[in-house]
C-alpha cells in the first residue's frame, strides 16, 4: 500500500530541500512537478516545485534525484526550517485523480500499487469472508515498504505463514508509443494480467495454470505476461518457511513511477473478479495438489 516518494535529506543556505528517493525513480521526469512535502513536527503540508531551467538559462534540467532541488517558496535555511520542515520528512508526488477522455480511463499518482489495493478491498468485500462459506481461511493483507525490497510482505509472511499468495499489483502497461505492441503483455483494455515470471520470482506454474483456467472458464478478460523487469511482493512470499506457491494478478498502468499513471477500470475490475473466483477454488484438496509431487 506504500508509493514511491522521497525524504528531505537536506536544506541549503538559500531555502532549497535536497532530497533522498524512496523507491525507484526513472531519470527525466522529475524537472517543474509539484510535490507535497509533509512537516512531522508541525503536522503542515507544504507545496514544492522541482527547480528546473528555461530554455533563456540554457534549459538542462536535473535528470537524477540526486541532482533535484526543491522550491518551497522559502527564502532561507532558516525560513525553511521555520515553516517546519525537518530533515527526514516525507515527501510525495502531487498528482491529482483525474478522468479522462473515454470512459473508464484515468490518471492519478502511485497507481502502482493502489490499483492493487482497490482490488484487494473490492474482492474481499465480495466475498463475505464471515458468512463461512469459503473453502478456505482467507487474510486479506496490505504490505508497505515493498518498493524498498518487499520489507512489509516479509513480516506479513511469518505473521499469516500462508499456503498459498494471491499478490494484487499495478505492474507497467506495455501498449504506449516507442514499444512492441505486437508483443504487448499489459495493454490497458485488455484484462487482468497473470504473471508467470519476473526476476525475482518463479510464480508456480501450476498456480498460474489454475489461474488461466479459472479466468476461461468465467470468461474473465486476462492477459499473461514474462517480465524481463521488475519484482513484487511475491519475491518475499515465495520464499518463506519452506516455500509458498505465489501468484501475481495486474491491473496494467501506463507512466507508473511517476506523477501521472493511467489506467482503465475494466482490467482493475478484471482483477478483483480474478482474485475472487481464484479464492473459491483453493480448497484443500486444490492447494495440496499445488506442491504435490508424486
Amino acid at each position: 500500500m506504500d508509493e514511491i516518494g522521497f525524504l528531505v535529506q537536506s536544506i541549503t543556505h538559500d531555502g532549497f530541500l535536497r532530497l533522498v528517493p524512496i523507491g525507484g525513480w526513472p531519470d527525466g521526469v522529475l524537472a517543474a512537478q509539484r510535490l507535497r512535502i509533509l512537516c512531522r513536527s508541525t503536522g503542515r503540508e507544504l507545496s514544492g516545485i522541482v527547480a528546473a531551467m528555461p530554455p533563456h538559462q540554457g534549459g538542462a534540467q536535473a535528470i537524477t534525484v540526486d541532482r533535484v532541488f526543491v522550491d518551497i517558496g522559502a527564502r532561507s535555511l532558516e525560513g525553511a526550517l521555520k515553516a517546519g520542515v525537518r530533515l527526514g520528512d516525507p515527501v510525495v508526488p502531487d498528482g491529482p485523480f483525474t478522468p479522462l477522455a473515454e470512459a473508464g480511463l484515468f490518471a492519478g499518482k502511485a497507481f502502482d500499487n493502489r490499483a492493487g489495493m482497490a482490488a484487494l478491498v473490492l474482492a474481499t468485500r465480495e466475498l463475505d469472508v464471515a458468512s463461512g462459506k469459503l473453502p478456505c481461511a482467507l487474510h486479506a493483507v496490505a504490505t508497505v515498504q515493498e518498493e524498498v525490497g518487499c520489507r512489509g510482505a516479509v513480516t506479513a509472511a511469518r505473521l499469516v505463514d500462508p499456503d498459498v499468495v494471491i499478490v494484487l499489483e499495478g505492474p507497467p502497461a506495455d501498449d504506449v508509443p516507442g514499444l512492441n505492441h505486437a508483443e504487448s503483455q499489459g495493454r490497458l483494455g485488455g484484462g487482468v494480467q497473470i504473471r508467470a515470471y519476473d526476476p525475482t520470482a518463479i510464480m508456480s506454474p501450476r498456480l498460474v495454470d489454475l489461474a488461466i483456467a479459472v479466468a476461461q472458464e468465467s470468461n474473465i478478460p486476462h492477459q499473461v505476461t514474462v517480465r524481463r523487469s521488475g519484482g513484487t511482493d511475491a519475491r518475499a512470499f515465495q520464499s518463506h518457511g519452506l516455500g509458498v506457491p505465489s501468484i501475481v494478478l495486474g491491473v496494467p498502468s501506463r507512466y507508473i513511477h511517476t506523477h501521472h499513471a493511467v489506467l482503465d477500470l475494466a482490467d482493475l475490475l478484471a482483477c478483483a473478479d480474478l482474485a475472487k473466483a481464484l479464492v473459491r477454488r483453493l480448497d484443500a484438496k486444490t492447494v495440496a495438489g499445488l506442491t504435490k509431487f508424486d
